[in-house]
């Protein structure tokens, strides 16, 4: 009996770290989106979110340079 119940527990225990492990995953993930998620889920072509961002010159940019 009382070895069920740590059996029990431990799946227990099991249950919730799996249930932690994938709010952190799904957290991270929202975190971590990029330009590309974002122009992934765009509807229009002229929705801004389908381009890559812009340097001040109007040109794709992936960041500031070096």
């Amino acid at each position: 009996m009382a070895q069920q119940r740590q059996t029990s527990r431990q799946q227990q225990a099991s249950r919730r770290k799996q249930r932690s492990e994938e709010e952190s995953r799904l957290r991270s993930a929202e975190r971590n989106k990029d330009w590309a998620d974002d122009a992934a889920h765009a509807r229009t072509a002229d929705d801004p979110r389908t381009m890559a961002p812009r340097d001040a010159g109007g040109r794709p940019s992936t960041g500031e340079r070096f």
